[in-house]
């Protein structure tokens, strides 16, 4: 065990990775407009140092009587480099692109307030620091996602209010049942080991919420897009990946258990989200958006790898290496194409052709494209569906959500040609080398996923030949769908006497597939899950579940 100065120092360091957000808070109203925006590149500087700290380095609060504990192991540092990485460039870009924006006092604090909560559950050691961290990120994104104050903007934060407050109130029974059955122990270990069956339904109900799990995605693509652009890369890219971390801290220890019955649902519900997005996301015209449906569909496949990691031995592992690798891959490609959208947006002439052109990079790269961190994340989701012993029918359905992956990033690239080319008067003041922080991150997507797992099994697989090649066919099957719907615009369209004959589907009452003059369309039946009726239903659920937890805890 390291002691000494050089112990003290990785201490400060992840103090300073904790604190540095809260204290920029505290000096935010003294300080200019310009110096506000300069704090929000900073402040998670010391984060992104805080990934080399060697495994072990912790920091106790005592702040309550159980105290809370924070510090660097291996799933700390898989989310915290991603994470980190994001936050700063984001934070240079709304800098660079919006300064007016970035100097805000409202902005900043909101900012700041969403980057403590997220470094603090990312580096959280035990269950109450995990709640705190998730319960802060939570609150301050809602500021972020209403900050432009447009209509859609304040609609879709009802939403997404509507849809955390039942992720909140569902996890904070599930913690509190956990703490109690633990008799006040916190630490990850001890509440794992006394999960059971309903808790277990909380947890996966409040972590569906924040991942946007199939049925539980409603607010994902409505809320994104509507954000400042540097806030929906944050969004997108780091803040939804609270979902698959709390899963990992306290269902997947304890998951072999609940494995098989849990994992075939989880599967399903994975393979169904992948593909459902992309269908929804195609007919869109807003590239934001679309990214917002991407996200849904790269969560399904998440949702995916969630279930494979609740068994033991290698199926368990190779799952959760696939997790490590999403995360970083998606990650980083998802906040470029956000802040390349940004950028495209207020850019002119020549520099317009060369944003557009670097958006192909983070876009093939999400289509796992040969030489793409695509391939190394596709590589790593068939060795854990391999370990796992999943049949033909799983291979083709994953084969087919990589056809339909390629068709988005197609779709996306297209609308991005159709971006409005800002007035002279309307482009925005930036500085000589404004684009200096998306190139930086383009080059994160290029290389650091292969960089970070290079000593790994499945990257000696996903470097071999025969994988490049093996990922060139779906891009060309997505190619040549694009082409002909391109060219023969008819050939997807039903004509009028064909709908006379094909009804729309119906169950219930409610429209689940109906024909159009234009592309075979998915009824929005997701709009359902928007009504305050059944948010409401739910939080009443919720709240006797926390009844029936406390009045079991006085019986006892």
């Amino acid at each position: 065990m390291i002691s000494g100065p050089e112990a003290w120092l990785q201490t400060a360091l992840l103090g300073g990775a904790l604190l540095l957000p809260w204290l920029f808070l505290a000096v935010l109203p003294f300080v200019q407009a310009s110096t506000r925006s300069l704090l929000l590149p900073f402040a998670p500087v010391p984060a992104l140092l805080a990934v080399l700290l060697p495994e072990g380095t912790a920091l106790a609060l005592p702040l309550l009587p159980a105290g809370l504990s924070f510090g660097v192991d291996a799933t700390a540092r898989v989310f915290l480099l991603p994470a980190a990485l994001v936050w700063a460039l984001s934070g240079w870009m709304a800098a660079q692109w919006r300064p007016d924006q970035a100097g805000s006092p409202t902005f900043g604090a909101l900012w700041l307030l969403a980057l403590a909560g997220n470094l603090a559950l990312i580096l959280a050691q035990d269950l109450l620091a995990l709640y705190a961290g998730i319960a802060l990120m939570t609150f301050a994104a809602l500021g972020l996602v209403v900050f432009e104050r447009t209509p859609q903007a304040l609609g879709a934060g009802r939403l997404y209010l509507a849809m955390m407050l039942v992720a909140e109130l569902a996890l904070f029974v599930a913690v509190a049942a956990l703490v109690a059955a633990a008799e006040g122990d916190t630490r990850f270990d001890a509440v794992t080991a006394t999960l059971s069956g309903p808790l277990l339904a909380l947890l996966a109900l409040s972590f569906g919420l924040k991942l946007g799990a199939l049925g539980l995605h409603s607010w994902l693509p409505r809320a994104h897009p509507v954000a400042p652009v540097a806030a929906s890369a944050v969004l997108s890219g780091v803040m939804i990946k609270a979902g698959i971390l709390g899963w990992l801290r306290l269902v997947e220890p304890a998951g072999a258990a609940f494995a098989p019955v849990v994992a075939p649902l989880l599967v399903g519900l994975g393979l169904a989200g992948a593909l459902y997005a992309v269908l929804r996301g195609l007919p869109t015209r807003d590239p934001k958006v679309l990214l917002g449906w991407s996200s849904v569909s790269q969560m399904g496949l998440v949702t995916i790898l969630a279930g494979l990691a609740l068994q033991s031995g290698e199926v368990g592992g190779a799952a959760i290496a696939a997790i490590a690798v999403f995360v970083m891959h998606h990650g980083l490609a998802k906040a470029a194409l956000f802040l390349g959208v940004g950028v495209l947006g207020a850019s002119r002439g020549r520099r317009r052709r060369w944003v557009w052109a670097g958006l192909w990079l983070p876009a093939l790269a999400l289509a796992a494209a040969p030489g793409t961190s695509g391939v190394l994340a596709k590589t790593a989701l068939d060795l854990a569906a391999g370990a796992a012993g999943a049949g033909s029918g799983v291979d083709a359905l994953l084969y087919l959500t990589g056809v339909a992956s390629a068709l988005l990033m197609l779709r996306f690239l297209w609308l991005t040609r159709r971006v409005p080319v800002p007035d002279a008067g309307e482009a925005p003041a930036v500085g000589r080398y404004p684009e200096l922080p998306w190139i930086l991150m383009l080059g994160g997507v290029l290389v650091l996923p292969w960089i970070t797992f290079r000593d790994t099994p499945m990257l000696a697989v996903a470097a071999s030949g025969s994988e490049h090649l093996a990922a060139i066919v779906p891009l060309i099957v997505a190619l040549v769908i694009a082409a002909a719907a391109w060219r023969w615009p008819m050939a997807v369209r039903l004509t009028k006497g064909m709908r006379r004959y094909l009804p729309a589907m119906k169950l219930r009452g409610t429209t689940l597939l109906h024909w159009s003059p234009g592309p075979l369309q998915f009824a929005n039946w997701e709009r359902h899950l928007h009504a305050w009726r059944l948010i409401g239903r739910a939080v009443v659920l919720v709240t006797l579940a926390l009844g029936a937890a406390i009045g079991y805890g006085q019986a006892f």
